[in-house]
């Protein structure tokens, strides 16, 4: 099953060519904000490396955020058109849950995070219940929902709402968190100071999000038929994006509406609207 992975979600990119057996190529690197610019050339030549067709590809995997808005829009925008015109099947899956499969030995919780801005994170909390019969790393399962929560508010979180629900289904109560993903260090710093003696950080080259292992995650549900419709698939915005509308339209728009009205209200600008739209 030869797959084609996309994952643009922050400044960081990553392309994969695989299949079951074997991994043809993959790009990871640090994109920028140039997310629309290099994606598409990265394909080409990733292709054109292998010496493979599109033509060939049985199916698509994206990640679908959160993350950047136009980062993550730019390779779920990319996925689904692909997958529309070379009528195939795609699976988007989320970033976090791809941060979280770099560690699928890790024994107990892992907590994937990427910075949110406004000095928060977005954050999920996953499990991994050892090597499955046939010998495939298991899917990830979801303690919890995705959260946005300042750094403080996470650890109140970890403690008040996943520790019960990690307990209950036969968790030691002492079972360390492995924290990973992109973490600034004023966030791991208020992380450890808090949970002292509870959590590990995953190294910052390891919890690089790589594209051949979000193709391992969406290759089970294509074996599965959990597939996503092309035209329906969207971004995962955890939270709505900061628009304002610029004073040199506002005369056009017939009122002066705030700026402070227009950040909670993004559906007033085109942009807003675009953004939750796509």
């Amino acid at each position: 099953m030869l797959l084609l992975a996309l994952d643009t979600s922050t400044r960081q990119a990553s392309v994969a060519l695989c299949d079951e057996q074997r991994l043809y190529g993959e790009y990871t690197w640090q994109v920028g904000n140039n997310h629309s610019v290099e994606l598409l050339e990265r394909i080409r030549r990733l292709f054109a490396e292998c010496g493979i067709a599109l033509s060939a590809l049985d199916g698509l995997a994206v990640a679908t955020g959160p993350g950047s808005f136009n980062g993550v829009r730019v390779a779920v925008a990319t996925a689904k058109t692909l997958a529309f015109a070379l009528h195939k099947p795609l699976v988007g899956i989320s970033t976090l849950e791809v941060g979280a499969a770099q560690y699928q030995l890790w024994p107990g919780p892992v907590l994937a995070l990427l910075e949110a801005g406004r000095s928060e994170l977005y954050a999920a909390c996953y499990l991994f219940a050892g090597v499955e019969s046939s010998g495939l790393l298991p899917v990830p399962r979801q303690v919890g929902d995705y959260q946005v929560l300042a750094p403080l508010a996470l650890v109140e979180y970890v403690r008040n709402e996943i520790a019960p629900q990690l307990n209950m289904s036969g968790m030691p109560q002492d079972a360390p968190y492995l924290f990973c993903g992109e973490i600034s260090e004023i966030s791991r710093q208020i992380l450890t100071e808090n949970m002292s003696g509870q959590i590990f950080f995953g190294q910052a080259v390891q919890s690089a999000r790589r594209a051949s292992i979000l193709a391992g995650l969406a290759r089970q549900r294509l074996i599965e038929q959990r597939l996503d419709d092309p035209l329906l698939l969207e971004p995962l915005y955890l939270r709505r994006p900061s628009i304002t509308t610029s004073t040199r339209k506002q005369p056009l728009l017939g009122g002066e509406t705030s700026s402070i009205d227009q950040q909670n209200d993004p559906h007033s600008t085109e942009r807003g609207e675009g953004a939750l739209r796509n």
